[in-house]
């Protein structure tokens, strides 16, 4: 939600679209820019003090006919310019590839130019290959521009799993390589997987591709070395984007980051605020991790904003490294394990269940140590929680309700991911777009065109019972 400032200058853009000269009623504009009334009414305020627009009697606000001395109005959008736009768009995968855009009626009003505008916008795409045209419909066009040969393989590299084969932990990891699969298949592609290690990378010979991820992997920067030395095209999901040095430093990588940024934090943090809350409470159990203290700066930020603040709840000197490894310590978990099996667990005879008793021990470790933080961010009265994840905003939630702690009536939880866990427990979270990223990753693999180097996708909130408005 935007501030007087940032609204009064986005409706400075505007004013040469609106008809006439003469701006939309004050509930319209609240509605349009969601925003409160009274944001809207400053942002037109200043605009008057600054000589932008005028009241006029029993006919509410129009543009001024002469412009303050020496100003000009911004410029308004060609349609080159919506054209290019929509280009980076399709690019990024905001455009599913085979489903037609919406209609050039609905698109006018979407971009808030005439009909004509949106037909010109159109050509520069078709005249790229981005679209084709089919009746009256335009359909991104699924990126088949270079010579793939007979089977061509896309390769997917992650970390290897103590069996040895393609680990994946997590809901966002599993939705992501699904994903990437599926718009690989859409493209003609064959995926296959190949665990990483630190030896010299083989790929299959009709290989177009490669897409890597440095999830688990305690030391990156080894691939991204190996990565570097192939002749095909290769796009790297990272958990850490700065390890690129904005691209320098592995100059012939396509990097993807998602989730690790300050965006995220802001985006879940302006929801939260626009549903009436000042007074977020951020609780993780690693904050020694960067991204969880991305997240913070960015909820931080945006509340500053909005005359909100948030207050943070960790424990202290902890990364996810080193809460999610084994945790044989708790002689009270470990006696709920039959005789006999603790120990070919701990040999590795007994997989998968060795990786979900680990997992079921560290996780119990986390919710307990939670617990006085837990009890930090209630005595602070915030009315929102935002959790570092989901399985931790779901601890919340069992956490308070053990309490007699009315969620939401009292307090509302937020978490991110969108794992199973989230939808389970009607748990509002912060779903990452896997695939726009997988379709980007696709495009730029099979486009000659591909040219940003760094990509940072961000996503939308998912609003459910856990949280309401004030």
């Amino acid at each position: 939600m935007a501030n007087a400032t940032e609204l009064a200058d986005r409706f400075l853009e505007l004013l040469p679209t609106w008809p006439a000269g003469k701006l939309p009623g004050l509930r319209e504009l609240a509605v349009t820019h969601h925003a409160s009334t009274k944001t809207v009414q400053a942002a037109l305020d200043r605009m008057r003090e600054a000589g932008w627009i005028e009241s006029r009697p029993r006919s509410g606000l129009w543009r001024k006919g002469e412009l303050p001395q020496g100003e000009a109005i911004a410029r308004k959008e060609t349609a080159q310019d919506i054209g290019a736009r929509l280009c980076q768009e399709i690019r990024e995968g905001l455009h599913a590839w085979g489903e037609p855009l919406r209609s050039v009626k609905e698109l006018a009003i979407a971009w808030k130019c005439h009909v004509q505008t949106v037909k010109k916008a159109l050509e520069v795409p078709l005249g790229e290959g981005l679209l084709e045209r089919v009746g009256r419909a335009h359909i991104p066009i699924r990126p088949r521009s270079r010579s793939l040969g007979k089977s061509p393989i896309l390769v997917c590299v992650g970390a290897t799993s103590a069996e040895g084969g393609f680990r994946m932990d997590t809901d966002r990891e599993s939705d992501f390589w699904r994903e990437l699969g599926i718009q690989a298949a859409q493209a003609g592609l064959a995926s296959r997987r190949i665990p990483w290690s630190s030896g010299r990378l083989k790929l299959p010979a009709s290989t177009v591709g490669v897409v890597a991820a440095t999830w688990h992997l305690h030391d990156p920067e080894k691939m991204c070395q190996e990565l570097t030395k192939l002749d095909v095209p290769v796009c790297l999901w990272m958990e850490d984007c700065s390890l690129v040095s904005k691209g320098k430093r592995f100059p012939k990588l396509f990097v993807h980051d998602q989730g690790y940024g300050s965006i995220i934090g802001s985006q879940l943090a302006a929801h939260l605020l626009a549903l009436g809350h000042r007074h977020l409470a951020y609780v993780s159990p690693w904050h020694a991790s960067r991204w969880s203290q991305n997240r913070l700066q960015g909820m931080q930020k945006e509340a500053a904003l909005h005359d909100g603040r948030v207050e943070s709840f960790h424990l202290e000197g902890e990364s996810d490294w080193d809460r999610l490894g084994p945790a044989w310590t708790d002689p009270v978990l470990m006696k709920r394990f039959p005789e006999g099996l603790l120990s070919r667990l701990v040999e590795g005879s007994a997989e998968p269940f060795r990786t979900m008793a680990i997992h079921h021990l560290g996780w119990n470790r986390i919710r307990s140590d939670l617990a006085p933080v837990f009890e930090k961010a209630l005595a602070s009265k915030a009315t929102a929680w935002v959790v570092a994840n989901d399985l931790c905003a779901c601890f919340a939630l069992r956490w308070l309700r053990e309490r007699g702690v009315d969620v939401p009536g009292k307090v509302s939880v937020a978490g991110f991911d969108d794992t199973l866990d989230a939808l389970r427990n009607d748990l509002t979270s912060y779903r990452f777009s896997t695939t726009a990223m997988a379709r980007e990753m696709i495009y730029q693999i099979l486009s000659p065109h591909a040219i940003r180097k760094i990509s940072h996708h961000a996503g939308i909130v998912v609003e459910r019972g856990s949280t309401r408005r004030l």
